[in-house]
């Protein structure tokens, strides 16, 4: 209590002062799920910048001698795709980053909440389309690579392919997004709690 009437005088004063030492709970807390939401998106951005990267060596010095231009095309459809995401990621990333845990709680919960905001707008429409471009793709590649293989073959492959991708969008992908929507809105319950303590 005696920590949090020190804060609340420091937050209270005009002139701006370092509270790295004095942060609350909340400011930690904040501070933790900034970190592993930051991870999170930066680490994807590598991984998928590396894919575009494999994927577009492996289609210039591959040697695969595909018959057709669109397995090509195809090749190169999913690398601008994961380098689009990659771009989004990384934006995202940036958006997170510049979060400040140490300003005043109000200002600190307008910075959560205006993320927060711009993550479910981007969820909407980006979600969908990443599935559905990327399965494009994924299926115009399929088209030569298992079009000499045996009718059984190839539909164990689609059953396999499509069933992982219904369960990568449907259940792991949600569980990863309701997971980072309980830690924000945690967060942003726990600022408003105090902002309106504060406020008081």
């Amino acid at each position: 209590m005696q920590e949090f009437e020190e804060l609340k005088h420091i937050w209270q004063q005009s002139t701006p002062v370092p509270l790295s030492s004095h942060l609350p709970d909340t400011g930690k807390a904040s501070a933790q799920t900034k970190i592993k939401i930051q991870n999170q998106y930066r680490y994807g951005a590598i991984c998928l910048l590396v894919t575009a990267i494999l994927i577009a060596s492996m289609a210039i010095w591959g040697n695969f001698n595909f018959k057709y231009w669109y397995t090509y095309a195809a090749m190169g459809l999913i690398c601008a795709i994961c380098l689009a995401q990659a771009a989004i990621k990384f934006y995202t990333f940036r958006k997170i980053k510049q979060i400040d845990q140490t300003a005043p709680p109000k200002q600190h919960l307008s910075q959560w909440e205006a993320y927060y905001a711009y993550r479910h707008r981007l969820l909407k429409w980006n979600k969908p389309l990443y599935f559905i471009l990327l399965n494009m793709a994924l299926g115009l590649y399929f088209l030569e690579v298992l079009g000499n293989a045996s009718t059984q073959f190839q539909l164990i492959s689609c059953t396999v392919y499509t069933c992982w991708m219904l369960f990568a969008y449907f259940f792991m992908g949600k569980r990863v997004i309701k997971r980072e929507n309980q830690r924000i809105q945690s967060i942003i319950a726990e600022l408003r709690h105090l902002t309106a303590q504060l406020a008081e």
